[in-house]
């Protein structure tokens, strides 16, 4: 009898300590993800931030960290693959946009 006790008690204390160190892994669901509208990091480099863009029918020109880029320059290293009035893709894709889009609204 006495065994058995001990044994629940054991497999109680193994059952504990594996769901702690699985808790451990998971990711903050809370934590914004790499890809968050608005800005990008590069490793080791400066956060790009979109300042703002200029589009007419011949040109456009994003302003990225107070610097001016077109389409097929590189900011970063990263080639600048498309500019649209939507935002800035890069090469790596990474998107930039100028404001964040809205994900919910007040009183629905």
């Amino acid at each position: 009898m006495l065994r058995i006790k001990i044994s629940v008690c054991l497999l109680a204390l193994l059952s504990l300590g594996l769901t702690q160190a699985s808790a451990q892994t998971l990711r903050d669901p809370t934590r914004p993800g790499a890809g968050a509208p608005g800005s990008a990091q590069h490793q080791g480099g400066q956060k790009l931030v979109l300042n703002s863009l200029m589009i007419t029918d011949q040109s456009a020109t994003a302003i990225i960290n107070d610097k001016t880029f077109t389409t097929g320059d590189r900011v970063q290293g990263v080639r600048i693959a498309r500019i649209t009035a939507q935002g800035v893709w890069l090469a790596d894709g990474r998107q930039l946009k100028l404001y964040p889009e809205v994900t919910a609204t007040k009183g629905q």
